[in-house]
């Protein structure tokens, strides 16, 4: 009888494989400016771009966050976007394709960095190679507003929005904030049922990916699903795993 796959996340194989780290820079202490970072309110979105080696599942997202409120913890999250990247002339910004949204619990009271961490829906592929940014937002306002801690003796490559404007600025290299990105390596991805070689099943796995809207099914990385997706599957199927 004919094996058929009636929903997109149970053609994929489950991770296990143990996450290992994309992306991370240092933590905020004994900087000798002390503890200073990005404030994330109504007026500034924040965001840091990472390139992966290799191809990965998003894990799980850390954050160094401290907080303008000293008398008690947020109640609400910071939004954590995974977006795609936009070059504008010689400097890239992140391009609003969102292709997973996340919400970190910021359990921080007052200038005492807290690590916070969020898992991911381990859908999310990121290709090797390819740009991505991690965007914070929130809705609180000034005073009393979540604070991305910079990350001690490092830079990175990051970017805020325009106040009162919400446009992105071009980012550039400079101070950059805490932030660990870890994934499970993605494998072979024309494998999408998981069962170590390259079949009838795959194909079927991929069209209901696609049907459904999943993410998974963008193989060409462009944040949208057509008939390019399908050519690079077909391109990654030929090849085989190697």
């Amino acid at each position: 009888m004919l094996r058929t796959c009636t929903l997109a996340l149970s053609c994929v194989a489950a991770a296990t494989m143990a996450s290992e780290t994309i992306f991370e820079t240092n933590d905020p202490f004994d900087s000798p400016f002390g503890l200073v970072g990005f404030d994330v309110f109504t007026e500034q979105s924040v965001a840091v771009r990472f390139v992966p080696d290799q191809d990965y599942r998003l894990s799980r997202i850390s954050c160094w966050f401290m907080s303008n409120d000293f008398a008690r913890p947020l109640d609400r999250p910071v939004r954590l976007s995974v977006q795609t990247d936009e070059a504008v002339g010689d400097a890239f910004i992140p391009s609003g394709v969102e292709l997973e949204v996340l919400d970190l619990e910021i359990t921080a009271v007052g200038w005492d960095p807290q690590l916070d961490s969020v898992d991911a829906s381990g859908d999310t592929v990121l290709a090797a190679g390819e740009a991505y940014w991690i965007v914070a937002e929130s809705d609180y306002g000034a005073a009393a507003n979540p604070v991305w801690n910079w990350a001690t003796g490092v830079t990175g490559y990051t970017a805020v929005t325009v106040f009162g404007g919400g446009a992105w600025q071009p980012g550039g290299e400079g101070a950059t904030v805490g932030i660990i990105v870890e994934g499970e390596v993605a494998g072979c991805r024309a494998d999408i049922d998981g069962d170590g070689s390259l079949t009838l099943f795959d194909f079927l796995a991929f069209q209901n990916l696609f049907d459904a809207g999943e993410l998974a099914a963008d193989f060409d990385g462009d944040g949208s699903l057509t008939l390019f997706d399908f050519l690079q599957f077909q391109n990654e199927f030929d090849a085989g795993c190697a």
